[in-house]
């Protein structure tokens, strides 16, 4: 999640509005696959790479939240189309905010 936000960041400053649409929509897009990841914690269905260690199954479980790992995977994945709508709306408003200015 840090590449797509700080891609955004270096976007915004140069005021490159598609770019910053694109690094945005991207950072939101990886919560889907993190709210699956996290509602798999109790399952543990998913093929794991690297050591096997399920990482929200540790991470929940220390927290005392294993129980609501399907729950807070939900609302992940929620977030993150959320996100990625409104980050659409906003270009779709930006766009048509440019377009309606009159030329100088």
């Amino acid at each position: 999640m840090l590449v797509p936000l700080l891609c955004g960041l270096y976007f915004f400053r140069q005021r490159e509005l598609t770019a910053v649409t694109f690094c945005s929509f991207w950072f939101f897009e990886n919560f889907l696959y993190i709210g699956t990841y996290m509602a798999d914690a109790r399952a543990l269905v998913l093929p794991l790479v690297g050591s096997g260690d399920h990482d929200w199954e540790i991470l929940f479980g220390q927290w005392g939240l294993l129980q609501l790992d399907q729950r807070i995977g939900a609302i992940t994945r929620e977030a993150g189309w959320i996100g990625m709508l409104a980050v659409v709306a906003w270009f779709a408003w930006r766009s048509k905010l440019v377009s309606s200015e009159p030329n100088t």
